[in-house]
């Protein structure tokens, strides 16, 4: 970690470290100057409570806003006084070559973070609780994983790995794509993807309770996997496993989606 980095992470910490004892809710913005403006970067986050949106700015810095509110508990008293609630927001910013990493330091409490950030960026996003996950505009490499809350991407390019276990997951490629391989996952939740009408990919995708749809001309495939095993005691067991499979525009780089009580949607742009 170079000076800088040192220098804008002690700065932040002091900032934005102290909080209004009385308020039930705090917000603060800080601006991150990237070391190569106007070059490529990478936004890295992760949240056990509270909700992350990105969206995409003009401007060369990164913009980072935080709200943070208190959970309604019972007034406790004692000999006489009223309990004061925490609401001061703590977290930590690294930026180096472009590379800018956030952490809380509030795990016991939501705070949601709204990040503005140059089109041109990578994004690292992961919530666990009580919150969504929403990004806008941006082009880049993203990696997006959500325990119990939905995924919403809208207006972006490039590549898209997204986990969301329980919710749905919505994306709406309008900025182009990158040709390498994507994957939509979810347990309890739709898929709901659009990709721009020139797509070519190859597809393989897998619902157990749902059903597929799409209104790209797909030339289908069949595609059966078998797992056949023989345990020590001699009983020997076939797991047949299918997905639908096929190529949309002569086929390209694979998009996998899958979800076991959900729908999916491919859909052309």
């Amino acid at each position: 970690m170079n000076n800088k980095t040192l220098q804008i992470l002690g700065l932040l910490i002091f900032f934005i470290g102290v909080g209004s004892l009385t308020a039930q809710s705090e917000t603060e913005s800080v601006t991150i100057p990237l070391s190569k403006p106007g070059e490529d970067g990478k936004l890295k986050i992760g949240l056990l409570y509270g909700s992350i949106t990105v969206k995409a700015h003009q401007g060369k810095d990164v913009i980072i806003e935080t709200k943070s509110k208190e959970k309604s508990k019972p007034s406790k008293t004692k000999d006489g006084m009223r309990r004061i609630g925490d609401t001061s927001l703590e977290f930590s910013v690294e930026e180096y070559e472009n590379k800018v990493t956030v952490r809380s330091k509030k795990q016991n409490k939501r705070v949601d973070f709204t990040i503005k950030v140059p089109e041109n960026f990578s994004l690292d996003l992961r919530a666990t609780n009580n919150g969504n996950i929403n990004v806008e505009g941006v082009r880049g490499e993203m990696e997006i994983s959500n325990l119990n809350g939905a995924i919403t991407l809208k207006n972006i390019g490039g590549s898209v790995i997204a986990d969301a276990l329980n919710k749905d997951i919505i994306v709406t490629f309008s900025k182009g794509y990158e040709k390498s391989p994507m994957a939509f996952t979810s347990l309890n939740g739709d898929l709901d993807i659009t990709f721009p009408s020139d797509l070519a990919a190859n597809i393989k995708a897998k619902t157990d309770q749902g059903e597929i749809y799409t209104d790209y001309e797909m030339k289908m495939t069949r595609d059966v996997s078998k797992d056949e095993k023989k345990s020590s005691s001699g009983v020997y067991k076939v797991t047949v496993d299918k997905w639908v499979t096929g190529s949309i525009n002569g086929g390209g780089a694979e998009i996998l989606f899958k979800t076991m009580n959900g729908d999916i949607m491919i859909r052309s742009n």
